[in-house]
């Protein structure tokens, strides 16, 4: 029964843990080693991850660890100058939706860490503030705290972008 029970867990959140590392690493490949390397590790502490008030939290939180353990082994800091970017702007008035997705990816990205993962968290993931509160590390109030300044930031930055910083 307890078999059953991982298989369950493990599959309702491989996309979820797929889709975190590779916010947070940036590249699919470095993302799938992330995530093998994940599920290696839930296997073999299965019965702590089970018995968690927060499964899938956990298995985030394990996602999260060993990502930023893999940014720091390589020693990548993705940072982004959105001044730069603007100021190469051609002056088209006109902005495309593939290049405001780009942008908005180029915000978060440059967001502080704990703020980036919030606003996936919540946005893209749909997890509760408990379960987000619990996998950042924080209590509730500091995880709306995160989400709500990621968001103020990247409205603050679009409105920037779209105003050619004016």
């Amino acid at each position: 029964m307890e078999n059953n029970n991982y298989t369950k867990l493990i599959l309702s959140t491989k996309d979820t843990v797929f889709r975190l590392a590779l916010s947070l690493m940036g590249n699919r490949s470095d993302a799938e080693d992330v995530a093998q390397d994940v599920y290696e590790k839930v296997w073999r502490a299965r019965d702590t991850v089970l018995n968690s008030e927060y499964p899938r939290a956990y298995i985030c939180r394990i996602t999260h660890n060993m990502a930023i353990d893999k940014l720091r082994q390589q020693q990548r800091r993705a940072a982004f100058d959105l001044d730069e970017r603007h100021a190469t702007n051609d002056g088209n008035a006109e902005t495309n939706t593939s290049d405001m997705a780009a942008l908005t990816q180029e915000i978060i990205a440059s967001l502080p860490q704990k703020q980036r993962l919030a606003i996936h968290l919540r946005d893209v993931e749909g997890y509760e503030m408990a379960e987000i509160a619990e996998i950042i590390e924080c209590d509730e109030t500091g995880a709306r705290m995160n989400l709500s300044r990621a968001r103020k930031m990247v409205r603050e930055q679009l409105i920037k972008a779209m105003n050619y910083g004016v």
